[in-house]
């Protein structure tokens, strides 16, 4: 059984500095329980909205092992701060982090899974979402996720 990762975020329900209605920043994250021989941390999110088909918001890969994911990726397929990293395309046709963007009255619900793996992975920014988990097989040590919601 693979060891469990503790992913955590400040908030159960979207604040909009993190989402369409505000600045669309990436929000921070805290990762807990990483083992001594892991290289680098992935990132899939997925938005879930009512009724509606699940999509790819935010894939991320080659961030550093640490316990602490600041806030404000900006788009890019390789971004230097607040941490190195590179980014993949989202369904939404961009090169990183998506927020929520309800309708009135609805709810989505985002999943953010952290993977703990033993190397850097080898591939092109503006990867997909499928590329990144090809690459991981076989270095993926842990896993982690959380779940939160933005209403409309």
């Amino acid at each position: 059984m693979m060891p469990k990762l503790a992913v955590k975020l400040d908030f159960d329900e979207f604040p909009p500095e993190y989402t369409c209605r505000g600045a669309n920043r990436s929000p921070p994250i805290r990762v807990e329980g990483i083992l001594s021989n892991i290289e680098s941390l992935a990132i899939l999110a997925t938005t879930s909205p009512e009724g509606g088909e699940s999509k790819v918001a935010w894939v991320l890969w080659n961030l550093p092992a640490v316990e602490q994911i600041p806030a404000g990726f900006p788009e890019g397929g390789v971004v230097e701060s607040p941490l190195y990293a590179r980014q993949g395309r989202n369904d939404f046709g961009t090169l990183g982090y998506r927020g929520p963007c309800p309708e009135a009255g609805t709810t989505e619900t985002y999943l953010f899974r952290v993977y703990a793996l033993d190397l850097d992975l080898p591939l092109a920014s503006g990867a997909t979402w499928e590329d990144m988990v090809r690459k991981m097989e076989g270095s993926m040590n842990q896993v982690g996720e959380v779940v939160v919601f933005a209403t409309g």
